[in-house]
């Protein structure tokens, strides 16, 4: 009930504050408006935000203050650090934009040019923007000073921590949008020089632009990234997960967009080779934008993907950094497996239409060629270069290769790329039966014969790419198996015979299911137990009530034994199992034995609910639904 409390005065104040705000700038405003009517309506308007404001946001914040001082742990609590953080942003960022709205429209007035070009603010004052700035920053310097209080009150800092860390990095991400656009709309316009017919009032201002969200966002980015750096001399900061989100989100952007500019722009560059037009301007005209984007998003991968790779090195865990590296690799796979696919798939296209004499070299087949070399230049390397390597080590003897065929992200890669192959075969196979069928019925289409072998061969696409991936998940799960059966096979574990005859059965059955070349022992509890068993055996299995109550020769032998003790619920008299009491308790077990035997952190497994599983179907087929809506942008991207 208490969080649901705070959400509300929270949001509450949050919303009534900028209610008082705006109205606040509203009024001042009103005081330099050179025109009386809009003035009027300007004036009425402010006063009616504060009226209505001020009262909402005193009594909603004084009550949060007064809670804060009455209740030490309010100074914690995670809502009241995320919305004085958020204030800080809903204010620092609008005096950043007004500060770039001045800051570009004085630009354009040294230049002799018009002010209504510029990007933001086009039709503010000075005194429109100093007062909003001036407004917000009072408020700020208020917000600081009450965050400075909680701060000095909270012990341990963890919960400040974590929000504080989530708002430097969105200053991050914030700032480095503002420095790539200002390169971006600078770069555009020197590139667009060798073309006389765009140079003008409009190309002037993309620099005019551009530099002004250079000169604000550059200093402001280079504050927020040193911030985020210093910072790592805190243990918590290091060891954060968000950090590394960060920069595989940066690096990762980085690539997606780079890759697909670099196809657009080897799209132009072989429509030039082939004929298209000659003039190095009209090369210019197509790729000017491609390339503004891309070398200052080239430049942002270059760098965080460094520390990225530095900030992997740097983790102690070896197998949380490896998994991480495979992540980033498998990810790039992916998308330049995609490309690589769309484009064969063109080029063959064209060799069919060609073949049939299908369009005209001008008009189609040109564009067409063009397209699928530059979509297989731009895919295939990165495929290849990403590929290999994870597949060198996945096929390596050893730990290491067995945790890269066991991993996670492998599995999931290649069963995303096994479920597109078969969606995909099995859309094609019924265009194609679709085609046959048609045919026989003496209803032909137009075109039949160039249709029928093109999704033909996307079909036979399909087919190969299924082939070859299953091939690779067959090969990881001979040798992974192979793997296994060694490790368990050094691992001999002990069952007590309580004299019942079932729990031995029922013992001795799962974890032969599960680990077949595990050795088992079954020592009854009446027989003296071998002093060499200490040493040779790695785990023993018992039921709880042997546990509670174990006979004199027993509780002396597992005092000396320092192997794992698995304990399998069976229901005693006068004592309870505090836990959840499975299911199956020998296939719990079972799952127990074979996580030690293989080295891995016991986990116990629960049954996952049914509506989980809906949300986790519908939500992988909106992932789906969103990837290949992505793919069909960037392949009509490389489409002109």
């Amino acid at each position: 009930m208490r969080t649901v409390r705070r959400l509300y005065f929270y949001l509450v104040a949050f919303i009534s504050l900028e209610v008082v705000l705006w109205g606040l700038i509203g009024l001042a405003r009103t005081m330099f408006s050179a025109h009386v009517v809009s003035g009027v309506d300007r004036l009425a308007q402010a006063l009616a935000l504060i009226l209505v404001g001020v009262p909402v946001f005193g009594l909603h914040w004084w009550v949060a203050q007064h809670s804060a001082r009455l209740d030490s742990e309010e100074h914690s609590s995670s809502l009241r650090a995320v919305f004085l953080y958020a204030v800080l942003l809903a204010l620092l960022i609008p005096v950043v934009q007004n500060g770039l709205a001045l800051l570009d429209r004085l630009l354009l007035q040294l230049l002799r040019l018009d002010p209504t070009l510029g990007m933001i603010g086009a039709d503010q004052t000075l005194s429109d923007n100093l007062i909003a700035m001036l407004m917000n920053g009072i408020i700020v310097a208020y917000f600081i000073y009450v965050l400075r209080d909680d701060w000095a009150a909270v012990v341990p800092k963890n919960v400040l921590g974590d929000i504080r860390r989530l708002y430097r990095y969105i200053w991050v991400l914030y700032t480095l949008i503002m420095a790539v656009a200002g390169v971006q709309q600078m770069l555009q316009y020197t590139l667009s020089l060798p073309v006389p017919d765009l140079v003008g009032f409009v190309t002037r201002s993309w620099f005019v632009n551009g530099l002004a969200l250079v000169l604000i966002g550059v200093p402001l980015w280079v504050t927020a990234w040193n911030t985020a750096q210093r910072s790592l001399v805190e243990p918590s900061e290091r060891a954060s997960s968000l950090r590394l989100g960060v920069l595989f989100v940066l690096s990762l952007s980085g690539v997606v967009v780079v890759l697909s500019l670099t196809g657009f722009v080897l799209n132009a560059l072989l429509r030039m080779i082939f004929g298209e037009f000659s003039a190095i301007a009209g090369l210019m005209a197509k790729v000017s934008g491609p390339l503004s984007i891309g070398i200052p998003l080239a430049g942002v991968w270059a760098y965080y993907g460094g520390w990225l790779r530095r900030d992997l090195a740097s983790l102690a865990d070896e197998q949380r950094r490896a998994g991480l590296r495979r992540l980033y690799a498998y990810i790039l796979s992916l998308i330049g497996l995609v490309a690589m696919f769309i484009g064969v798939y063109l080029l063959l296209s064209f060799v069919i239409d060609t073949a049939l004499g299908q369009g005209l070299w001008g008009e189609t087949l040109r564009s067409r060629l063009c397209t699928a070399l530059a979509t297989v230049s731009a895919g295939l390397p990165l495929w290849l270069l990403t590929w290999r390597p994870v597949q060198y080590v996945a096929l390596a003897s050893g730990d290491e290769g067995d945790h890269a065929r066991r991993s996670v992200v492998r599995k999931a890669y290649l069963y995303l790329v096994l479920f597109g192959a078969v969606i995909g075969g099995m859309a094609s196979a019924v265009r194609l039966v679709f085609l046959l069928l048609s045919s026989l019925l003496g209803e032909r289409p137009a075109g039949f014969g160039s249709e029928l072998l093109d999704v033909l061969q996307l079909f036979v696409l399909f087919i190969a790419l299924l082939v070859y991936h299953w091939q690779v998940l067959r090969r990881d799960g001979s040798q992974a198996a192979l793997a296994l059966a060694a490790k368990h096979a050094l691992f001999p574990v002990m069952v007590l015979d309580i004299g019942d005859g079932t729990f031995v059965k029922s013992i001795t059955g799962a974890v032969q299911k599960q680990t077949p070349d595990l050795p088992l022992v079954v020592q009854s509890i009446y027989k003296k137990i071998p002093k060499t068993s200490l040493s040779s055996v790695k785990a023993v299995i018992l039921p709880v009530g042997l546990a509670v109550e174990p006979p004199e020769p027993l509780r002396l032998w597992l005092k000396e034994f320092e192997g794992h003790k698995v304990l399998v619920p069976n229901g005693v008299t006068d004592w309870f199992w505090t836990g959840s009491i499975p299911r199956d308790p020998a296939a719990l077990a079972a799952q127990v034995i074979r996580q030690l035997a293989e080295g891995h952190e016991v986990r116990y497994s629960t049954s996952t609910p049914a509506w989980m599983v809906v949300l986790y179907v519908f939500g992988t087929l909106f992932t789906l639904q969103i990837l290949f809506m992505l793919l069909a942008l960037v392949a009509s991207f490389f489409t002109d």
